[in-house]
């Protein structure tokens, strides 16, 4: 199982922990919301060459 990975909303700026869902494949692009303000993230996760998986999170005017 992975570890979250530490990110910030984008709308209150709090800190938060994203899941990964390996079975999702290495590029998933979905709909989350925040789990302290409630407002939809556009989620981005990849999993890089080595492996690594990194996320991007944006607002819905993004």
């Amino acid at each position: 199982m992975l570890d979250p990975i530490p990110l910030e909303c984008p709308y209150c700026g709090e800190p938060v922990e994203l899941d990964v869902d390996e079975s999702g494949g290495a590029r998933q692009r979905y709909v989350e919301d925040c789990p302290v303000c409630c407002r939809p993230w556009q989620v981005e996760v990849v999993c890089d060459r080595d492996g690594d998986w990194l996320a991007t999170l944006r607002t819905s005017d993004d």
